[in-house]
C-alpha cells in the first residue's frame, strides 16, 4: 500500500503536497508562471502509448475521463493524496470562483472533466480543470495530463486542432518549474519522438524522466545477451537521463478481474521476474516495474517541492509587497477621482511635473537609452513633423544651400563637427546642442535680393540731392532685412518649441526613476507619488500634457513678438551696430606678459576702441566714395548692395553668437520660471470631468480584482511560514 502507516514524515509530506498544491490553485493565472517557482510533473507523449493508464496506476484505481471523439483539449491538472484506509477513493473537482474542493461520486467527475473538454469543439485552452484523488492505493504526487501529440489528422480543421495542441504542450514543456514525464512505447530509444521534443528544451535532461511503457509486450525480444544493452538504451540514451521500464495492468472485457493495486502489484512482479531471468544486471532493478516508479515519484515530489519552498516563499513575499503597493496606490487614485478632488488633485500633479521639468532640464538623466535622440534622430523627427502638420515651409525649414536634411545633417557632421551630433541626449543636454544647431542654422540668412535703380531712387526720395547714401541704405536695410532674420527665428522659435513638447515622456520618465535611484535623497516623495498616478491615469496625463503643450505655444509666440521687435528696432540703425573683434591674439610673446600698468590700460582701451570702430569707419569711407551726381546712380546701386550684404552678414553673425543667450532669456527661462503657475490654474473641460467618472468605475473593478489577489498571496504566506514552523522546515 502506498504512503505507509501514517507516520509522522508521511503526515509531512501530505501536509506539504497538500499547501503546494493550494498555492497553485489560488494563483494560477494571477502571476507570472514563468517567475513563479511552484515545480510540477507533466505527462507528455503520442496518443495511445499508454499515459492514462501510467496516470491510473498512480492513482490506484482505473477510471475514464469522458472527453470525447476528439480527445482532451486541455490541462488536467491531478492531485493524488495517500489516505490509509479509504475505501472508496473520494473524489473532488477545485470550484474557481468559491476557491474550494468540492467532493462528487466519480462518475459525475468523469461527466464533468469531459464537458470541460468538449466546451472547447476543435479549440484548446491553457485553462486547467482541477482534480483530487484521495484513498488507500493513492500514491501521495501531484501532475498535469496535457493532451497528446497528434500524429495523424483526418482533414483540415483536425490538423488545426493538432497544431493547437501541439503549441499548447510545447508552451508547458518550456516552463522550467515542471518536470517532464515523457511517456514512449518500449522498443528502439532511436524512435522516441517526444522524447526528442524533450530534449530540445532540455539539452540536460535536468527535468525529463523517461518512462518506457509496456514493457510485457517487448519480453520475447529480450536475451541475456542484450538485455543490459537495451537498458541503457543502445547508446542512443544519455547515462544522466532517469529511465524507468514498465508494464501496466490491462484486460480484456469491460470489469478488471481482480482489485486494479493487486494487477499494478502483479505487474510490477512479473517485470522484475522476466528481466532478473533473462540476465539483468543489479543496478538496473530499482528502474523496473510500476512500483519502483511510484516510490521514485513520491521521494522527487517532496524533494522538488521541499526545494521550492524557500525561492517560493521569497518571491510570495515580493509579489505580496507589489500588490499591497498596488493596491494603496488604487485607492489613492480613487480618492483622487473622486468628484470633489479632480480638479485639485490634477492641479497637484500638474505642479509636480513642472518641477521635474525644471530638474530635467538643469541636466537629471532620466530616459531609457532607446527613447534618448541623436541629432540625426532629432533632426529627421522635426522635419516629419512640420511637414506632417503643415507648420514650414521647406525653404524655411533648409537653408538654400541645402536640397534635404540629409545633407544638412552631413554638414554638421563632417564640417561643422557639432559637439554630441552622434549621442543620444535629453534634457538640459539636448537643449545646449540644440543651441549649436540653430546658431549654425542663423548663419546662413541671407538677404537674397538684388536690389534695383528704383529701389534706391524711393530710399533717397524724388531727388538724388535730398538725402544722404548713409540714409538710403539704413532705409533699404529697415525695409528688407528684419524680414530675412525673422524667417530665421521662426525656424528657431518651432525647434525650440518642438523640442519642449517632445520632453514630456522623459520627464515622466524622470519622475518614476527617482524610486530607489542613488538620487532619490536629492528629491521629494511626492515626484514618484505623483508620477504613478499620472501613468496608470490617462485622462490627468492627457490635461497635464495639454497643458504644458499651450504653455509651450504661448511662449513660442511671445518669443517670436520680442524677437521680431528687436530686430526691427536693431536695424533701424544698422550701421552703428557694426563692431570689429578688440581681443588681442595670443602669440609666443604672451608667455612673457607682465601685469598691466595704469599707463599701458589707459593705452589698451584707447586701442580696443579704435578696433572697435574700425569697420564702421571703413563702411562709413566706403559710403563716402559712392558718387553723389545724378549721372552716376548706375555705378552707385552695386557699391550699396556690397555695403548692404557687408552690414547685413556682420550683424548676422552677432545674433547667431547671441542666439544661446536670446533663446535662453526669450524661451526656456520664462518657460521654467512660468509653467508651474500654469498648471495651478489647469481647468478641465465637461469631456474630462466624463473621462474621470469612467476611470472612477474602472478602478473600483480594478481594486476589487487586486485585492483578491493580495488575499491569496497574505494566505499562501501564512501557509508556507506556518509549515515551515510547524514541521521544522529544513529549507530555512
Amino acid at each position: 500500500m502506498a504512503g505507509g502507516g501514517g507516520s509522522q514524515h508521511d503526515m509531512q509530506k501530505q501536509l506539504l503536497l497538500n499547501l503546494i498544491s493550494e498555492v497553485k490553485a489560488r494563483l494560477q493565472g494571477k502571476v507570472d508562471g514563468v517567475t513563479f517557482p511552484i515545480p510540477q510533473f507533466i505527462v507528455v507523449g503520442k496518443q495511445s502509448v499508454g499515459k492514462s493508464r501510467l496516470i491510473e496506476s498512480l492513482a490506484g484505481e482505473p477510471f475514464n475521463f469522458v472527453s470525447g471523439t476528439l480527445g482532451s483539449r486541455r490541462p488536467t491538472v491531478l492531485e493524488f493524496r495517500n489516505v490509509p484506509g479509504l475505501h472508496p477513493s473520494r473524489w473532488s473537482v477545485f470550484d474557481e470562483e468559491r476557491k474550494m474542493w468540492n467532493s462528487y461520486p466519480v462518475s459525475d467527475v468523469m461527466q464533468m472533466v469531459g464537458r470541460a473538454h468538449e466546451e472547447l469543439g476543435k479549440s484548446v485552452s491553457e485553462a486547467p480543470i482541477r482534480v483530487k484523488v484521495e484513498g488507500a492505493d493513492t500514491v501521495d504526487l501531484g501532475l498535469v495530463d496535457l493532451p497528446g501529440f497528434r500524429a495523424y489528422a483526418a482533414d483540415p480543421s483536425m490538423q488545426d486542432l493538432a497544431n493547437k495542441i501541439e503549441l499548447l504542450v510545447w508552451k508547458f514543456m518550456k516552463d522550467e518549474n515542471n518536470v517532464m514525464l515523457c511517456v514512449e512505447e518500449a522498443g528502439d530509444a532511436a524512435g522516441f519522438a517526444t522524447l526528442g521534443k524533450c530534449k530540445q528544451v532540455d539539452p540536460t535532461y535536468r527535468r525529463t524522466i523517461l518512462v518506457r511503457n509496456k514493457l510485457d509486450k517487448y519480453y520475447n525480444d529480450l536475451d541475456a545477451e542484450h538485455i543490459n544493452k537495451w537498458l541503457e538504451g543502445y547508446g542512443d540514451l544519455p547515462p544522466d537521463l532517469r529511465r524507468f521500464a514498465i508494464s501496466l495492468p490491462h484486460w480484456t472485457g469491460d470489469v478488471a478481474p481482480l482489485p486494479f493495486h493487486q494487477m499494478r502489484e502483479q505487474c510490477a512482479e512479473t517485470d522484475l521476474r522476466t528481466l532478473e531471468s533473462k540476465g539483468m544486471s543489479g543496478k538496473y532493478t530499482s528502474t523496473i516495474g510500476i512500483e519502483n516508479f511510484r516510490l521514485f515519484m513520491e521521494d522527487k515530489t517532496q524533494q522538488l517541492f521541499a526545494e521550492a519552498l524557500s525561492p517560493m516563499l521569497t518571491r510570495l513575499t515580493g509579489l505580496q509587497a507589489d500588490f499591497s503597493d498596488r493596491v494603496k496606490l488604487i485607492q489613492q487614485e480613487r480618492e483622487i477621482t473622486n468628484e470633489d478632488n479632480i480638479l485639485h488633485a490634477t492641479r497637484q500633479a500638474g505642479i509636480c511635473f513642472a518641477q521635474s521639468f525644471n530638474f530635467l532640464m538643469e541636466g537629471a538623466l532620466s530616459a531609457k537609452e532607446e527613447n534618448l535622440k541623436s541629432m540625426d534622430d532629432e533632426l529627421k523627427a522635426f522635419h516629419e513633423h512640420i511637414k506632417k502638420n503643415n507648420i514650414m515651409k521647406e525653404s524655411e525649414a533648409l537653408a538654400t544651400q541645402f536640397p534635404d536634411v540629409e545633407s544638412y545633417i552631413t554638414y554638421l557632421r563632417e564640417t561643422v563637427k557639432l559637439p554630441g551630433m552622434d549621442t543620444k541626449l535629453n534634457g538640459g543636454a539636448q537643449f545646449k546642442r540644440l543651441m549649436y544647431e540653430v546658431e549654425v542654422f542663423t548663419r546662413f540668412a541671407g538677404l537674397e535680393q538684388k536690389f534695383q535703380r528704383k529701389d534706391v531712387i524711393q530710399a533717397r526720395g524724388t531727388g538724388l540731392s535730398e538725402v544722404t547714401w548713409h540714409s538710403v541704405i539704413v532705409e533699404l536695410m529697415r525695409h528688407n532685412a528684419p524680414t530675412k532674420m525673422t524667417e530665421k527665428t521662426k525656424y528657431v522659435g518651432e525647434r525650440i518649441k518642438w523640442f519642449f513638447m517632445e520632453q514630456k515622456d522623459y520627464v515622466l520618465e524622470f519622475m518614476l526613476a527617482i524610486k530607489n535611484s542613488p538620487e532619490e535623497h536629492l528629491y521629494s516623495s511626492r515626484l514618484y507619488n505623483q508620477a504613478k498616478v499620472i501613468e496608470r491615469n490617462d485622462a490627468m496625463k492627457r490635461c497635464i500634457y495639454n497643458t504644458f503643450d499651450a504653455t509651450c505655444r504661448r511662449h513660442r509666440e511671445a518669443f517670436m513678438q520680442m524677437w521680431t521687435d528687436w530686430m526691427y528696432s536693431m536695424f533701424t540703425s544698422p550701421l552703428k551696430l557694426v563692431k570689429a573683434n578688440s581681443m588681442p591674439r595670443i602669440d609666443p610673446s604672451y608667455e612673457t606678459e607682465i601685469a598691466p600698468t595704469f599707463a599701458s590700460t589707459k593705452k589698451r582701451i584707447q586701442e580696443e576702441r579704435t578696433k572697435r570702430d574700425s569697420v564702421q569707419a571703413q563702411i562709413n569711407e566706403e559710403i563716402n566714395h559712392i558718387p553723389t551726381d545724378d549721372r552716376s546712380a548706375e555705378d552707385a546701386l552695386p557699391m550699396i548692395q556690397k555695403i548692404i550684404e557687408k552690414t547685413f552678414s556682420r550683424i548676422r553673425c552677432a545674433v547667431s553668437d547671441q542666439m544661446e543667450l536670446y533663446s535662453k532669456s526669450f524661451f526656456l527661462l520664462p518657460m521654467l520660471r512660468r509653467l508651474e503657475g500654469d498648471m495651478a490654474r489647469l481647468e478641465l473641460g465637461e469631456q474630462d470631468k466624463m473621462q474621470y467618472r469612467a476611470r472612477s468605475e474602472a478602478l473600483l473593478s480594478e481594486e476589487k480584482k487586486n485585492s483578491s489577489v493580495l488575499t491569496d498571496l497574505n494566505w499562501c504566506v501564512d501557509a508556507i511560514q506556518k509549515f515551515r514552523i510547524t514541521c521544522n522546515d529544513s529549507s530555512r
